[in-house]
């Protein structure tokens, strides 16, 4: 029954496509073996394992299933004592190599996170290999029929003997044919074989002329093939090395036979992983083509199709099929005109749940319910038997008949023209009777009719609900959609209107009707029209929900742009108050050092001037401080006039005193320059220092630079020192050259192993007094001399 079924619904066809994805004679004996289950587990199990193979497709391409071969039975024989073939052994040679490929493809995920392909790692992990036994194959076997030359030294001694030995028999064919005096017996200058020895094509009239071992005639008797006596020896001692070649290849073949023999059962265990393998990657390209989904499954046999595609139509042509069935209403009663679609509509329900039974996914929307049934059964088509001499009713009565004494509550039945092929009254009768053996029972069904009474039945049974057909009266084409909830008309008057039967003959037709039955259809004339309207309707708000919601996400893909550009010039402006005030912190740290230095030589009103030069550039330093709100500037009292360069000016709010680099800009900004740091202040936050003050201040500053220019150094000498040890030497040294006014000093680092070297150049390249260096001439220490000029 089950394979009936399958061939009703064309399943079979998807069976087909399905062996076209696999790669390997075991995997589509793999397909043929797949069967339906009702085991939720085994449904749940079979639908991850696609469901990872096809997220393995999709993030790592296709799998290498090169392993997939049938080696199962090469291996029993060999454990019985027998020997393979070359072929066999370089098949067994193949499939332990796709062993290591495979595992290779799925080592590849992320350990740190969760395993994503918990069920295929698995079967790959169970997977057998033998090293030692792949790579003795691999350097033995060439191809399907030869085995290599080094593949034993026996093997290679006697193939190199048999090459000696043709060589030598041809070049004594050779020259037997170039000879003079046979050269007009020949039939032919060309040395070929008969019965695996050489031999010389001679003239039939002239054979007596070449002696030698007759071994073949032409078909003509013209031409008699000879094997000179001259070589005759040579022949006898290649025949010979041949045998004993044949020989060791068998012996070779026997000792890798025997090796194979002992791991039968893994092989055959490989064979069965790489079937599966092959089999669940080929479900998963299936459901990549059919852009199918893995469903839910139900616990209480509700199926729930959303958007529903029939894999076997086009899909530039499929009509998506949305339904619920089961539950409160276990039954769907399908009513409209014929050609609407209403057996597609059958056979895409059945095949959704065979599909899904079968570990298959399904070419639907997600959010679809399959429920879990234990045998799917169906009475489509046309079942009229010639040899029964059955009639299309008494052959579909048959089937239900099958059905119906198989059929349980956990079963899924499918009707199409349920009581058709008979007369109408008794087989409206017929239909409702077993529609109602199918509620009391707890069957899940779907049924076509074109019955009147069935489409009342169903308005008032509970357990089963109406469902139609669209057709479009004006076009007079199907649309293939079904509309659940609203039985269906079946337009035989529209229909025959728009073709042109007259106004007369309907109204005749009307005429024979009963009341009951015009007001019946006029009551769905009614309904399809209150449908559409509403269909309308309800397509029009999507429409504008849709654009709603489009300008809200345009709206706040706007804001969220906003905000970012907000930050980033927040951001950007925090970043250069930082920059700045860490540069002026490295600037005033620079200058306190060097003063702290100059202390210890100056007398003590030049160290009470320097202590406080230090108090100002502290202060100065502390107010530059401010991470958070950045730098405060505020007016000045009496704000200086007329500022030009030179002048000396005093900025009361950062209690700093600089001189003036640069005019006032168009924006009363003014450059200047306090210690060694340079800022551009408000011109009104600045007020002018008397003349006095700024020649005491260079006087104190000279004083500072002759005194240290009396003690500064031009060459330092740390060789034999580590770079922790050398470089508070090459702090000091930069400072008293800086305050000394030097160009350059010299570095004596020496050559050792340039780590000093190294970590000197490091040092100066991102010192700030220092403008560039290089190493030495040759002759002045060449690399164990650098040369630092300052700025």
């Amino acid at each position: 029954m089950a394979h009936k079924i399958e061939a009703i619904l064309e399943f079979y066809d998807i069976i087909d496509r399905l062996k076209e994805l696999t790669v390997s004679s075991i995997g589509k004996e793999r397909v043929d073996a797949m069967a339906f289950t009702s085991n939720r587990e085994k449904i749940l199990r079979m639908q991850q394992e696609t469901e990872e193979a096809f997220q393995l497709l999709v993030t790592r391409s296709a799998p290498p299933l090169s392993g997939a071969r049938p080696v199962a039975k090469s291996a029993h024989y060999a454990s019985r004592g027998g020997t393979l073939s070359i072929a066999e052994v370089l098949e067994i040679g193949d499939s332990l190599r796709g062993v290591t490929r495979m595992q290779r493809y799925i080592a590849q995920t992320d350990d740190t996170v969760e395993d994503p392909y918990p069920l295929i790692r698995t079967m790959v992990s169970a997977l057998w290999t033998r090293g030692d036994l792949r790579e003795k194959i691999e350097s033995t076997i060439e191809s399907e029929d030869s085995i290599y030359d080094d593949a034993t030294p026996e093997l290679l001694r006697i193939r190199r003997s048999l090459a000696r030995k043709k060589d030598q028999v041809r070049d004594k064919l050779q020259g037997i044919l170039n000879s003079a005096d046979l050269q007009e017996s020949l039939q032919d200058s060309l040395i070929t074989m008969r019965q695996g020895r050489y031999v010389v094509p001679v003239r039939h009239d002239a054979r007596s002329k070449v002696k030698g071992l007759v071994h073949d005639m032409s078909a003509s008797g013209q031409t008699v093939y000879i094997e000179p006596m001259a070589v005759v020896e040579i022949n006898n001692d290649i025949r010979e090395l041949e045998l004993n070649e044949r020989e060791e290849i068998q012996r070779i073949l026997e000792e890798l036979s025997a090796i194979i023999g002992e791991d039968a059962e893994a092989f055959a265990n490989n064979e069965v992983l790489f079937a599966d393998l092959d089999f669940i990657f080929a479900k998963a390209k299936l459901a990549s083509d059919q852009n199918a989904i893995s469903p839910k499954l139900s616990k209480n046999k509700t199926t729930k199709l959303i958007n529903a595609r029939h894999p076997l139509i086009p899909a530039d042509k499929v009509v998506p099929l949305s339904l619920e069935l089961g539950g409160e209403a276990g039954g769907l009663i399908i009513t409209g005109p014929n050609t609407g679609g209403k057996t597609v509509s059958l056979k895409t329900l059945g095949l959704m749940v065979l599909m899904t039974q079968h570990g298959l996914h399904i070419p639907a929307d997600k959010g679809t319910v399959i429920g879990i049934y234990d045998g799917v059964y169906a009475d489509i088509g046309d079942e009229q038997s010639i040899e029964q001499s059955l009639s299309t009713f008494s052959g579909h009565m048959m089937n239900i008949i099958d059905i119906l004494n198989r059929a349980g509550e956990n079963s899924l039945v499918i009707f199409d023209e349920l009581g058709a092929g008979t007369d109408p009254t008794e087989g409206a009768a017929l239909a409702l009777s077993i529609i109602e053996h199918c509620i009391s029972t707890g069957i899940t069904f779907m049924a076509t009719t074109h019955y009147t009474q069935l489409k009342l039945y169903a308005l008032t049974r509970d357990g089963v609900q109406n469902a139609s057909m669209e057709f479009d009266i004006e076009t007079l084409t199907p649309t293939y959609k079904l509309h659940v909830g609203v039985p269906g008309k079946s337009n035989a008057f529209e229909i025959s209107s728009r073709l042109g039967l007259s106004g007369e003959i309907l109204q005749g037709a009307e005429g024979f009707l009963e009341r009951k039955d015009i007001a019946f259809e006029d009551v769905l004339k009614t309904l399809e029209a209150e449908r559409s309207r509403l269909e309308k309707r309800e397509a029009e708000l999507v429409q504008l929900k849709g654009e709603y919601q489009r300008e809200m996400q345009q709206a706040k893909r706007k804001a969220e742009v906003i905000e970012k550009e907000r930050d980033r010039i927040l951001e950007k402006a925090r970043d250069e108050a930082r920059r700045v005030l860490k540069s002026a912190k490295e600037d005033a740290d620079l200058a306190v050092s060097e003063i702290k230095e100059l202390k210890k030589h100056l007398e003590s009103e030049e160290a009470k001037t320097l202590q406080e030069a230090q108090d100002v550039l502290r202060e100065g330093n502390k107010k530059f401080r401010d991470g958070d709100r950045g730098l405060v500037v505020k007016q000045a009292k009496n704000p200086a006039k007329k500022l030009k360069p030179g002048d000396t000016v005093y900025a009361e709010s950062l209690g700093v005193e600089a001189t003036v680099l640069e005019k006032p800009d168009g924006k009363n900004n003014v450059l200047v320059q306090a210690g060694l740091m340079k800022m551009t202040l408000p011109a009104n936050s600045l007020v002018k220092r008397q003349v006095q003050d700024n020649h005491r201040q260079k006087a104190n500053t000279g004083k500072v630079s002759q005194k240290k220019s009396k003690n500064a150094k031009v060459e330092f000498d740390i060789r034999g020192k580590t770079f922790e040890e050398a470089e508070p030497i090459l702090e000091k040294a930069l400072d008293d050259a800086y305050l000394a006014s030097l160009d350059h000093i010299r570095i004596i680092h020496g050559k050792g192993t340039g780590m000093l070297r190294k970590k000197v150049k490091e040092y100066l390249r991102t010192h700030a007094s220092i403008k560039k260096y290089e190493e030495a001439e040759p002759g002045e220490g060449g690399s164990g001399v650098t040369i630092a000029y300052l700025r």
